[in-house]
């Protein structure tokens, strides 16, 4: 079964596989390389949401990298 199809069965069930088990040095290249920054006045529109879009993934790991850290020492 590919990638796609595990995805789009589990958004239709509403049942999201959980996320594996998070590196640290990847989730910190990830922030490095993707900074939490003002939008800069020469950046089209586009760029701004696309750049927010980007950062949005970086925070959405940082929380879960948080939290499986928080399981394991419990």
């Amino acid at each position: 079964m590919t990638i796609k199809k595990l995805l789009s069965d589990a958004l239709k069930t509403n049942d999201i596989p959980p996320m594996p088990q998070l590196k640290v040095n990847l989730v910190e290249a990830l922030d490095i390389r993707f900074p939490n920054q003002s939008a800069d006045l020469q950046w089209t529109e586009k760029e701004v949401w696309f750049k927010a879009g980007q950062r949005s993934v970086v925070e959405f790991l940082i929380k879960t990298l948080k939290e499986q850290e928080e399981d394991v020492s419990r």
